[in-house]
């Protein structure tokens, strides 16, 4: 404790340039030492919010504390004096980034949010300028392929935010829902994609996501190259990750906040999905028919013995929904109802 009160007095005393020859050394070594970090990470966050008009973003906060921090390592070690110059030689006569340093954080906390607030906004500007969204409704998909050639096969019931060129270091899109992925391969720029809590980053590579918000398991199959799937905390931190080679798969529960791996034997139906071809082996009736609402945009209801049922088969979507019913009922021993309000599935694998 009377070491952080000695660092912080120290700190302040800087700012305002009451340091000794001998004080600005110790203040540099001080600042060095990893077990100090935190330490002057708040003292510098203190600054920054001081007379700020509102609080800083949590992004920007970090963006500017890394910035002062790095400036004021280096100037402090511009002042450490030499034996041949006098202490009012080197302190009196600070050069340029020492008064900027200075400026940000004694009289310009205020300033340095709105410098920053200006920049993000512009950034933002800049990202909203060339964001386009595609979106699919039931019982529709989409095709699209990007400027850097990336191609992407979107599901029924999905959206996806992507941009027109390359904003920064990376190449980003924002997944609801199900989409394939043929990654165009770019070392310099990883290619990631933000579902909710789960974010996914690849190089150049072909794989399956499946991330509709509304449900709480999330999956991501690999088809070929290396993927990279990560669970975020809701301040945007790394919390866990898994690394996917070809037939491996992550499965992110966002109720349960776990992120898991496992391998998959084929590859198949993850190809075959793209194209409207749904295949299952041992897949809940419930989670079969989540997807063949999407893909048919009709109404389709379960009885409570066919919910209990696992479907193993194969499923040509372009074909008329009728067939495909006729094909899961005679999968699970059920039969089909045509009503009204849409089809419904009544008995099944609990009547054999």
């Amino acid at each position: 404790m009377a070491d952080q009160i000695h660092i912080e007095n120290l700190f302040r005393k800087y700012l305002i340039r009451q340091c000794t020859p001998d004080e600005i050394k110790e203040l540099f070594k001080l600042f060095r030492k990893k077990e100090n970090e935190e330490i002057f990470t708040s003292l510098i966050a203190e600054e920054l919010s001081k007379n700020a008009p509102e609080p800083l973003q949590i992004e920007h906060e970090n963006r500017a504390i890394s910035k002062v921090k790095s400036i004021l390592l280096s100037e402090i070690r511009l002042q450490i004096p030499a034996k041949s110059a006098s202490f009012k030689s080197r302190y009196n006569i600070p050069n340029t980034w020492l008064k900027i340093a200075a400026l940000w954080l004694v009289i310009g906390s205020a300033t340095m949010f709105m410098l920053f607030r200006h920049s993000s906004d512009k950034y933002n500007a800049q990202i909203k300028l060339h964001t386009q969204q595609l979106v699919t409704k039931n019982g529709q998909r989409k095709f699209i392929q990007l400027f850097d050639g990336t191609k992407i096969w979107l599901s029924p019931s999905s959206t996806i935010k992507y941009n027109d060129q390359l904003v920064n270091n990376y190449r980003e899109v924002t997944l609801d829902g199900e989409a394939f992925f043929e990654v165009a391969k770019d070392k310099k720029h990883p290619f990631i994609i933000h579902s909710g809590r789960m974010q996914t980053e690849v190089v150049g590579t072909s794989f399956n996501v499946k991330s509709y918000s509304k449900q709480n398991i999330y999956n991501v199959t690999v088809v070929t190259g290396i993927v990279r799937v990560s669970m975020l905390s809701a301040k945007k931190e790394k919390l866990s990750e898994v690394v996917l080679k070809p037939k491996q798969q992550a499965i992110y529960d966002n109720g349960q906040a776990t992120l898991v791996d496992k391998s998959v034997m084929t590859l198949d139906p993850v190809i075959k999905r793209k194209d409207g071809i749904l295949s299952y082996d041992g897949t809940a009736v419930p989670e079969v028919v989540a997807d063949l609402r999407r893909y048919y945009n009709q109404s389709i209801e379960l009885e409570d013995k066919s919910a209990t049922c696992l479907c193993y088969g194969e499923f040509d979507t372009t074909k008329p929904i009728d067939i495909v019913l006729r094909q899961l009922a005679g999968a699970i021993g059920a039969t089909i109802k045509l009503t009204d309000k849409g089809y419904i599935i009544e008995g099944g694998c609990n009547d054999r």
